[in-house]
């Protein structure tokens, strides 16, 4: 058996960076998702994406290295990496599609100021949104995204949009991505959305659809453009809508820093915990004006620490400092930037079915499925996909910025969900059925 090496240890510099490298490598996916979905859902042009990604990249390296080495009281000091979630982007879409991406950036940053604060009252908040809302709010997350997902597999829009080549390139990314992920070699499961998104972008240069002219424009080293979108805007029902997103990465991060602390073999004391939720408030903030997400605590390393066996968060850090460099070079985002719509359908597809199946995991942590969970749950998700799926003008003759909010799912299907938790009295034990 290898070795453990702890938190505290520092190994060689050349091992060090390599750790880290595996760090980013298994990241590296649900690192570039947000920008790249999101960007994609707001018909933003490539040389435009590449700046989210960009931006993506160097603010998760910054949070990671003060996760991991600390900031006055801000850090875990523990190997935990930092990125956007899936939760944002849903929220993130409905705000840009309506505000623009400066209303995200506004929002995003009014969240992490709330998230901060919040980071001192982890137990009140765990009470106030139980697993029960927060699988609900991650369900609808993930049902509403589908069907963006599937748009993108048939082509996204334009002369590719339904044609046999931009299903066969996004069946063969998704078939792809099935098989590799149930490798039982270890290196390539781990790199499954690396491997099937390359494939992707190889048919898809043999079929003729790929893109990348935004490739030779793009600088070799830069530092992004502070607020390159415009100065960040501040609307109430965008905030509303991000707040629930925020308020569910919240308690992912908790869940996520406890499961590190399994990993590295160690018990979270409540000091830790605050400082890994503080990253998540003062990230929220930063990375906006670098044209990055708000940023949660990351599961996807832990599986690093468990295969390596190295916990040391200097390691971790190292991904951090490689995330940072990546960040700077915006050619690099620009390939990246320049995903065909059927591979990046290809991969979402399985990507946000597997949103779903994180919802229904944490709604199996909140125990038994008795009749009032069952009518929070049916509640809130009927209420939440029906306004999130209205059809244009059912809410033409609702006031702007409450049709907002409304027509996001998220927001609707929480709130009913904490609304209806605190309102609807426990039932005994004994009437409890088990969940089906």
């Amino acid at each position: 058996m290898k070795k453990f090496v702890g938190i505290e240890e520092k190994p060689p510099i050349p091992s060090l960076f390599l750790f880290g490298i595996q760090h980013v490598l298994a990241l590296f996916s649900g690192l570039v998702a947000v920008p790249l979905i999101v960007g994609a859902a707001l018909n933003l042009p490539s040389d435009q994406i590449t700046i989210l990604v960009q931006g993506s990249l160097l603010t998760s390296g910054i949070g990671t290295l003060i996760q991991c080495l600390g900031l006055w009281k801000i850090g875990a000091k523990l190997p935990i990496c930092m990125g956007s979630a899936f939760v944002f982007i849903a929220p993130s879409i409905s705000v840009g599609s309506q505000y623009g991406i400066q209303a995200i950036m506004g929002a995003a940053m009014v969240c992490g100021v709330i998230a901060f604060v919040l980071s001192f009252f982890l137990g009140k908040l765990q009470k106030l949104i139980p697993p029960l809302v927060t699988g609900t709010v991650v369900c609808l997350i993930g049902i509403g995204l589908l069907p963006k997902g599937f748009n993108w597999l048939a082509g996204g829009s334009g002369e590719l949009f339904g044609t046999s080549t931009s299903y066969l390139i996004g069946g063969l990314v998704l078939v792809l991505l099935i098989v590799t992920s149930q490798s039982k070699k270890g290196l390539i499961s781990s790199f499954s959305v690396v491997i099937s998104i390359a494939v992707g972008y190889i048919a898809s240069a043999m079929f003729g659809i790929l893109d990348l002219d935004h490739l030779a424009k793009a600088e070799w080293v830069a530092v992004p453009e502070l607020f390159h979108f415009g100065m960040p805007t501040f609307s109430f029902s965008a905030i509303v809508t991000l707040f629930v997103a925020q308020m569910a990465a919240v308690l992912e991060s908790i869940g996520n820093t406890y499961g590190t602390g399994a990993a590295v073999k160690k018990e979270i004391t409540k000091k830790e915990l605050t400082g890994a939720i503080s990253v998540d408030g003062v990230m929220s903030v930063i990375a906006p004006i670098f044209n990055g997400f708000s940023l949660t605590c990351f599961a996807q390393n832990i599986g690093v620490i468990n295969i390596t066996r190295v916990a040391s968060r200097y390691a971790v850090a190292a991904a951090g400092i490689v995330l940072v460099l990546l960040g700077l070079i915006p050619k690099f985002s620009a390939i990246i930037a320049g995903m065909p719509a059927p591979v990046l359908g290809g991969a979402s597809m399985i990507m946000f079915g597997s949103i779903v199946t994180s919802g229904i995991a944490q709604l199996s942590e909140s125990g038994k499925m008795g009749q009032r969970e069952i009518i929070i749950f049916s509640t809130s998700l009927a209420l939440g996909l029906g306004f999130g799926m209205a059809p244009e003008g059912a809410l033409g003759q609702i006031p702007e910025d409450l049709a907002l909010i409304l027509h996001s799912g998220v927001a609707v299907g929480g709130f009913t969900a904490v609304l209806l938790n605190k309102l609807i009295p426990k039932e005994p034990a004994s009437e409890a059925v088990e969940a089906k």
